[in-house]
């Protein structure tokens, strides 16, 4: 049986990821495939604008067979966290043959190339990268720098490279594929080609569009006719009604002022700089009276980038420390699969899950308590935080009533 892997957010599901799901199964010949998703807040340091079982049954719903949680740690992470939690998570499962991910370029020998220094970090590399950073770049742009004076031969191939390097899509599948060099996996990574519009383009008048599109055109309450064109039909009743459920960092306001009153010190905070901490200190009063976007933008500098700033606010009010990563990473990165849903014709896959995977695979939170002990229990408090958390947003702004992760079961289509 062959099996293929994505990861993915769907923040929120549209066209250009049923196409993928279908261009996934179809490069790869596989049988199954099997999705690991953001759960309730996403990589760019927001909370995803839908629900994660309403994203999943969307999936499931335009070809998924299985659909994962991935920890939140993880999923609030940069690209380099990002990847190598979604990754292990794969690898854990036993069964993924390869990994398919959408790209501006579908060329695996440059890829691969790329992750093979980041993985090795030779000293041309790193010498190259610490002297941007002393001129004061960011992190991404002295990254992209050092990448292309150690890989580019010539002005054409240095171009090529920095254009290769200046989409999210292509630094996520290099982080992908420096995890899989990493661990040493069998799995295959599989690019593919993005058919939809740009990732960045805020347009709804293609014949694709970006999930970045369809955020602002829900914020902008742009007509239903307009976003469901880039909604497949079997899902177009689903964003509807996640549309009306819809959660925004906004509704984080509260709890962050919260945190920002509260503490004295925010270094022990995961992806929260020295330099961060000691601007969040001297300006957190200034920020009570503001809006979520307005206390971002007077924190953002030169060298913290707004993403940045996104990730490190959301790990303080979900209280996700560096001490906890750091323990996580030591001691096997991922400690248990999470079911969120399945189809029922994908019993043989799960027969063959039962046999390979090498972590917990949780159909009940009630499992949880029996099976995770030490930092498996902290990683599983965190995600029942966050899911709690934003299930209770939902609740208050909605008027609907809360429930709680133990009484929700995996969907099965």
């Amino acid at each position: 049986m062959n099996t293929v892997g994505i990861i993915a957010e769907y923040n929120p599901f549209h066209t250009g990821h049923a196409y993928h799901i279908r261009k996934a199964k179809e490069a790869s010949g596989a049988d199954h495939v099997v999705v690991v998703m953001s759960p309730d807040f996403v990589q760019r340091g927001e909370p995803a604008l839908f629900d994660k079982y309403t994203r999943a049954r969307m999936a499931l719903l335009c070809g998924a067979d299985l659909v994962l949680e991935l920890p939140v740690c993880y999923a609030t992470g940069s690209a380099e966290y990002f990847a190598e939690g979604a990754v292990t998570l794969l690898s854990r499962l036993g069964v993924i043959d390869a990994l398919c991910f959408g790209a501006e370029h579908a060329d695996p020998q440059l890829f691969a190339r790329v992750a093979s220094v980041l993985a090795e970090e030779p000293p041309a590399y790193t010498g190259k990268l610490r002297e941007q950073l002393r001129l004061g770049m960011t992190f991404p742009q002295a990254r992209s720098e050092a990448l292309v004076s150690c890989l580019a031969r010539s002005a054409n191939e240095s171009a090529d490279i920095c254009q290769f390097l200046g989409t999210p899509n292509n630094i996520l599948g290099i982080e992908y594929c420096k995890a899989l060099q990493r661990l040493r996996s069998s799995i295959q990574p599989l690019p593919v080609l993005r058919q939809s519009s740009r990732f960045d383009s805020a347009d709804l008048d293609g014949p694709g569009c970006s999930a970045l599109a369809l955020r602002r055109g829900i914020a902008e309450d742009r007509p239903d006719e307009l976003l469901l064109r880039y909604i497949p039909e079997n899902c177009r009743a689903l964003f509807l009604h996640g549309k009306k459920y819809a959660v925004t960092s906004e509704e984080l306001l509260p709890f962050l002022l919260q945190k920002l009153l509260a503490c004295d010190s925010y270094d022990s905070v995961f992806d929260l700089s020295p330099e961060l901490s000691d601007r969040i200190r001297s300006l957190r009063y200034a920020c009570v009276g503001k809006t979520y976007a307005q206390i971002v933008a007077s924190l953002k500098t030169r060298q913290l980038t707004e993403a940045r700033v996104r990730r490190a606010l959301l790990h303080l009010i979900l209280d996700i420390k560096a001490n906890d990563i750091h323990a996580f990473q030591a001691d096997g990165t991922i400690y248990y699969a999470k079911v969120l849903g399945m189809r029922r014709d994908a019993a043989p896959l799960l027969h063959e899950l039962k046999n390979s995977c090498t972590v917990p695979f949780l159909t009940k939170p009630s499992h949880a308590h029996r099976a995770l002990k030490g930092n498996a229990a902290r990683m599983w408090q965190q995600d029942l935080f966050a899911s709690h958390l934003y299930r209770s947003i939902q609740s208050v702004s909605a008027h609907t009533e809360f429930r709680s992760e133990y009484e929700i079961t995996p969907l099965i289509l």
